[in-house]
């Protein structure tokens, strides 16, 4: 795509995130105004059937009833025509792609054959088009799933890091901040009762978004996908992310800790799985960040420095914010989610260890308690990720520092309507000079093995498709039952079974 057709683009992006944005916040409105007022009248039209009929001599009383029922009806009407949300079905295609961003080797190509379903995006169904009222089905659909909950392995290993992150090895315990990490492995190693799997079997690991864990990633249902195609998945909880499980040195990163990464891939390859073992790297929403970086670390260290360093087939990034300086603004992270998300971080890895927190730095704690954007939660707490302020965080751990470093097949999902990751991110010029005045996206092009197929719809992670099928649901491989077909869900795993064929050799790197 030539400068001027990106720049185009970005003008397209921009006009999604104004008006129509707060159109789509009414249209989800007036979907659930009709979920209450639909049933309502029904129940109403029900009860009069049932009535005997009396004939009323008050003619003004009957037309006053009649009037009402007009009006009633018209109201429902505009609620409908609003609900269906006309200008996004008159104004966006019910498939394909927005934009397909592709890297220089010719081998993607073939990826992209062997995987049909990235070219046709989603094809959302009826009445969930709209970014909003795609989390219903998709939050109603995590919870039973909790409930009903992927049986996993734990297995908890303990990560080592120093008080300052400019140190790699630091001696005396004063200086140190371990803690302990759970690894939730399904199918587990431990056990015969999975026919189709054995410690040779290739295995995902997952960074699992803002606040989130095995059960909730959000959603398990990509865990639940990978099973039935033959793949192991291990969820990383990085630190402070298992539930009921309190930190135990005042140390976390809201993105995640590339060390404690690396670390983990080394624990799993050391003591679970064959040498050549197929690994690969899968990161949703926030927890995409680390994965990037760590691929950019790993495999420049590999290429320049000769070392030995963790080494996947392939990798995924669903729903990435791009450039973490920014991505947890306000107006990238938008209403009424950031404010959503935000009373739920500060609950979670605050005050679950205020205690603890506070005897590492007050000031800091404070800091993340006034926040007012979750782009403030997370400045004010780098001191926990180990640096003394945000130009050395950023400067360590944004994921689009080194994105050009990337040699691992790397495949980026976004949706257009993301009201959390804006598409804008993608299409932005980056601020920093080692970048040139490029934009993120021209980047990519630049990378040897990156694409990024963005999508009309899919919201922020729900993806929800009905292609060749009435309804929007697949077979559930765990249970045996039903479950939402998301569409990056499938896209993923059949990338990485096209990806074992096509990049399978670097399993021996």
């Amino acid at each position: 795509m030539s400068s001027s057709a990106e720049a185009l683009s970005s003008l397209i992006w921009a006009g999604e995130s104004g008006f129509s944005y707060e159109f789509s916040l009414l249209s989800a409105s007036s979907f659930l105004g009709l979920a209450f007022v639909i049933p309502s009248w029904l129940i109403r039209m029900a009860m009069k059937s049932t009535t005997a009929r009396k004939v009323s001599n008050n003619n003004s009383n009957s037309c006053s009833s009649q009037w009402t029922d007009k009006v009633r009806g018209i109201f429902t009407v505009l609620l409908f025509m609003l609900a269906c949300e006309l200008p996004v079905w008159l104004s966006t295609p019910n498939e394909g792609l927005a934009d397909l961003i592709q890297g220089r080797d010719p081998q993607l190509n073939e990826i992209l054959a062997r995987v049909p379903a990235i070219r046709q995006g989603p094809s959302p169904p009826l009445f969930f088009r709209n970014r909003h009222i795609q989390f219903i089905p998709f939050l109603i659909q995590n919870a039973i799933h909790q409930m009903d909950a992927i049986p996993y392995e734990r297995v908890e290993m303990e990560v080592r890091d120093c008080v300052d992150k400019r140190f790699s090895q630091c001696h005396h315990s004063s200086q140190m901040m371990n803690d302990t990490v759970t690894l939730d492995i399904f199918p587990p190693f431990d056990t015969e009762d999975y026919d189709d799997f054995n410690r040779s079997s290739p295995v995902i690991l997952f960074a699992p978004g803002l606040r989130c864990h095995s059960q909730d990633l959000p959603g398990n249902s990509i865990v639940r996908k990978a099973y039935g195609s033959g793949f192991r998945s291990i969820v990383v909880n990085r630190r402070g992310h298992t539930p009921d499980q309190p930190l135990k040195s005042p140390r976390w990163n809201l993105f995640g800790d590339v060390d404690d990464m690396e670390q983990v891939y080394w624990f799993i390859k050391r003591n679970f799985v064959p040498s050549h073992t197929a690994f690969f790297l899968h990161g949703i929403s926030s927890g995409s960040a680390v994965t990037v970086t760590a691929l950019s670390k790993w495999d420049k260290r590999r290429t320049e420095l000769r070392e030995k360093t963790p080494a996947f087939v392939a990798s995924v990034a669903v729903a990435p914010g791009y450039d973490i300086s920014k991505v947890l603004n306000r107006d990238r992270f938008l209403w009424p989610y950031n404010d959503i998300m935000m009373q739920s971080v500060k609950d979670h890895f605050v005050m679950k260890n205020e205690a603890l927190l506070r005897s590492h730095n007050n000031d800091a704690v404070e800091m993340m308690l006034e926040a007012s954007s979750l782009q403030e939660f997370a400045e004010a707490g780098v001191t926990f990720a180990g640096y003394d302020n945000t130009t050395l965080y950023y400067q360590d751990t944004n994921p689009i520092n080194e994105v050009r470093d990337i040699t691992t097949p790397k495949l980026v999902l976004n949706a257009v309507d993301d009201p959390c990751c804006m598409i804008d991110n993608l299409y932005e010029a980056s601020p920093y000079a080692q970048h040139e005045g490029k934009t993120f996206a021209q980047m990519i092009r630049e990378t040897k093995r990156g694409l990024i197929a963005v999508t009309y719809t899919g919201s922020h992670c729900p993806f929800l498709c009905t292609r060749n099928r009435w309804l929007p649901f697949v077979n559930d491989p765990v249970t045996g039952g039903w479950m939402l077909n998301n569409w990056s869900d499938q896209v993923a795993i059949e990338y990485y079974r096209a990806a074992l064929d096509v990049y399978g050799s670097r399993r021996f790197l």
